[in-house]
């Protein structure tokens, strides 16, 4: 029996092939991840880079023209029509400016996140300063208790309290705006909630607020439509979600999540 070749030894050296061969398999699989990781990053970056270049030539070109049409407007300032043409190119390439910045901080939001522990009343105040113009103007509230800890890349994270204070501003009606910032934590989450006093937002319109241009007003609000897509954008890359809660008539509760 000691002679005979035990058919035990067999089957373990064919298991052992099997398992070098998946492991050769497997470290191809993740060099050729690796590389497909490092080309996207690539493709990122070149394109963050276009962006930008396109958006600066776009920006002095748009420059040019609201100068020529300010000049315009000056020397004809007797002439009503082309005092009212004039004033129309330079409105129309103010909107255009606003159009290719917002692009240029759309294409950026999102990526190359530095995720870090942060208290959520930092980003909140950083974007209550950028708006303190706004919120003075309006005499609007803002109401923000301490708010939990969370992983998230603070700039970016601003822009989001930044866009949705901002909206809250703009689309209101004739009360003093109101805004109260509350979080809720769950095991792996934190559930942030921004809820306002304004009109609020038909449950039609919930999902279509988020698409990129989609805006519910006409030109009498300034804005380009890109805020609540950014916003998307940014706490999806997070790994979180962001929805809006309102039944049209009392206010509007946008709620997004965020990893603890």
């Amino acid at each position: 029996m000691d002679s005979e070749t035990n058919p035990l030894d067999g089957r373990y050296a064919e298991v052992r092939r099997e398992n070098e061969e998946l492991l050769l398999a497997l470290a191809q699989a993740k060099r050729e991840a690796e590389e497909s990781r490092k080309a996207a990053q690539a493709a990122q970056e070149e394109l963050e880079q276009f962006v930008y270049a396109a958006s600066h030539d776009l920006q002095q070109q748009l420059r040019s023209i609201a100068g020529s049409a300010q000049l315009l407007q000056r020397d004809y300032a007797q002439d009503k029509q082309a005092s009212e043409l004039t004033a129309f190119i330079v409105d129309g390439a103010n909107q255009m400016g606003h159009l290719v910045r917002d692009l240029l901080t759309y294409s950026r939001t999102g990526t190359s996140l530095r995720l870090r522990a942060v208290k959520l009343n930092v980003p909140l105040q950083g974007a209550v300063l950028k708006l303190t113009d706004r919120i003075r103007e309006t005499g609007a509230k803002i109401l923000a208790p301490d708010l939990p800890e969370v992983n998230a890349d603070e700039r970016q994270l601003s822009l989001v309290f930044e866009s949705v204070i901002d909206n809250a501003l703009k689309y209101r009606d004739q009360k003093t705006p109101e805004l109260e910032v509350s979080a809720e934590e769950g095991p792996e989450f934190v559930t942030v909630s921004l809820k306002d006093n304004g009109p609020g937002i038909e449950p039609r319109f919930h999902d279509q607020v988020f698409l990129p241009f989609k805006r519910l007003h006409g030109k009498e609000i300034p804005g380009t439509g890109l805020g609540l897509a950014m916003c998307r954008k940014i706490i999806g890359a997070h790994g979180g979600s962001i929805w809006v809660e309102s039944d049209g008539r009392n206010g509007t509760i946008v709620k997004f999540t965020m990893p603890i």
